[in-house]
């Protein structure tokens, strides 16, 4: 018999592999931009932390959780990385600061 407590627990151990593999997926994207080269290591990351993920939910919740939460988790993981990491920005205009005094005009 599983409580909610136990579906919660099991939800945020998943989130936290999926979310890496996402993480891991980026890191791996943007060595191999930059350097060229291939890695190997940081992709056996993202597969680890892809199987734990998808064990938890599994548990948890079924297939269908694994594809509805583990596929926005590791999404939003490789997004809020690689934009971390400088692959790319996301500019939304209602995060950024306000100037509160009018610029100076020199003439």
């Amino acid at each position: 018999m599983m409580t909610a407590g136990l579906q919660v627990v099991l939800l945020v151990f998943a989130m936290i592999g999926f979310g890496g593999t996402g993480a891991s997926i980026a890191v791996a994207r943007g060595r191999r931009i930059e350097d060229g080269e291939y890695d190997g290591g940081m992709l056996g990351v993202a597969g680890m932390l892809l199987i734990f993920g998808t064990l938890c939910t599994l548990v948890s919740s079924g297939v269908s959780g694994v594809l509805a939460y583990g596929a926005v988790v590791a999404w939003v993981g490789y997004v809020v990385t690689a934009q971390r990491i400088g692959m790319f920005r996301i500019e939304t205009g209602w995060l950024e600061e306000t100037p509160t005094e009018e610029p100076r005009q020199t003439r």
